[in-house]
C-alpha cells in the first residue's frame, strides 16, 4: 500500500472515528448538538458544575460551522458556513441537576442518568433515560446517547466516566 493511501485510510478511520462516538468535543471550550463530525457549540461559561445546579451557556460560532462544514459535509466554503449557521437551531444552554442526575440538553429534551446499564444487550454504558419518551437510550448515535451522555459528564464529571 502507498504512503497516501495509508495516510488517507488513516485520516478517514479517524473521522469516523469522530463522528461516531462524540464522547468529549474537540477541546474543553465545545459540547456536541448531534452525532456527525464537527457538530460543536462553543463553551461560553460554566457555573455549579457538579451541583444541583449546573449550567453551561453555548454558542453556534463561525468557527463551529467550519468545522461541521469542513468535518462532515467536506466542504470548505464560506457558503457552508453561512448555511450551517443559517440552520443550526440550538438552544443557548444545557442544565443539570446533579444530586439528582438529571439534564435538559440544547433542544429542551429532559434526560436522567440511571447508572450502569443492567441489560446485557446494550451497547450503553450507563441506562440513560430519554424523559419524553420514557424509554432507556440504546447506546447508538442514531439515539443520541453519546450526545447526551457528554452532556451529562460535563455538568456532572466524576459520575459517568
Amino acid at each position: 500500500m502507498s504512503s497516501f493511501r495509508r495516510i488517507s485510510f488513516g485520516f478517514c478511520a479517524s473521522v469516523l472515528a469522530t463522528a461516531a462516538s462524540p464522547v468529549f468535543a474537540a477541546e474543553d471550550h465545545s459540547i456536541y448538538y448531534g452525532s456527525r463530525a464537527g457538530m460543536t457549540l462553543t463553551t461560553v461559561s460554566k457555573r455549579g458544575i457538579g451541583t444541583a445546579n449546573a449550567v453551561i451557556m453555548l454558542k453556534h460560532t463561525p468557527k463551529d460551522a467550519k468545522g461541521y462544514c469542513v468535518g462532515y459535509e467536506q466542504d470548505n466554503s464560506m457558503e457552508c458556513v453561512k448555511r450551517a449557521m443559517a440552520e443550526v437551531k440550538v438552544g443557548d444552554r444545557v442544565r443539570g441537576n446533579c444530586k439528582r442526575g438529571t439534564w435538559t440538553d440544547m433542544y429542551g429534551q429532559s434526560y436522567a442518568f440511571e447508572g450502569p446499564t443492567k441489560s446485557a444487550d446494550s451497547m450503553a454504558d450507563y441506562a440513560v433515560r430519554d424523559m419524553k419518551s420514557g424509554g432507556i437510550l440504546d447506546g447508538s448515535s442514531a439515539s443520541g446517547y453519546g450526545v447526551a451522555l457528554n452532556i451529562f459528564q460535563q455538568l456532572c464529571p466524576g459520575i459517568a466516566k
